[in-house]
């Protein structure tokens, strides 16, 4: 059966796809190295990714590809109709799906614990100064944790696209930087924002993301 390329990922998720994972790997390397010169670029990376995450919250309820949150099976009957081989979902299957959300969740955490975080000598983050030393050494632990949780979330979101690749004969990668799949049916393709919509979002997101950091 002759396969049809259908739109699945708009350009909003995509260009966020491709930022955080540069912007994680930039902050990754600034924090694994230590270097206190680097510590202000381990921030400014920390407040981008933020801000991409503010940014995909609100292309999550307003886009109108398959990254919309509404289109993610989440529920436990497609958990386990996926498991029992069902496998056919134009974005993201039920394991991808919640892969997505830990993912965005443990970031998020992430993102917010360094915002209370301080070595109390060259680096403090915007919060300390608006919440408690118990919040602070608190913030500082979890920091450190989900730093280790997300290296392996991103090892399994790795080992899976490879699987997929390979096993499944699903090119992921290219279809993240296309934006199409081929599907053997014409399921409803995604609707790309416009451009004037696509731009108020990301100034929403980084209004909101300056107000966070400034509070």
């Amino acid at each position: 059966m002759k396969k049809i390329s259908i739109l699945i990922w708009d350009r909003h998720t995509r260009l966020f796809h491709w930022l955080l994972v540069l912007a994680f790997s930039f902050s990754m390397t600034t924090g694994l190295l230590g270097d206190i010169d680097l510590m202000d670029w381990h921030m400014i990376s920390g407040y981008s990714i933020l801000g991409l995450l503010v940014f995909r919250c609100l292309t999550g309820l307003f886009g109108k590809d398959y990254g919309q949150f509404s289109r993610f099976p989440l529920s436990p009957k497609s958990v386990f109709s996926y498991l029992k081989g069902q496998n056919d979902f134009p974005g993201h299957n039920p394991l991808g799906s919640w892969m997505v959300v830990v993912m965005l969740a443990g970031l998020l955490v992430q993102a917010l614990s360094g915002l209370m975080t301080t070595d109390d000598i060259f680096v403090e983050g915007p919060w300390v100064l608006w919440v408690s030393e118990e919040w602070v050494s608190w913030a500082g632990e979890v920091h450190g944790v989900m730093f280790r949780v997300l290296i392996a979330l991103v090892v399994l979101h790795l080992l899976a696209i490879l699987f997929y690749q390979v096993v499944k004969q699903q090119r992921l990668v290219v279809a993240m930087i296309t934006g199409n799949k081929l599907r053997e049916r014409e399921d409803e393709a995604a609707t790309n924002l416009s451009i004037g919509r696509l731009l108020l979002l990301a100034v929403v997101a980084a209004t909101a993301t300056w107000l966070l950091i400034g509070m």
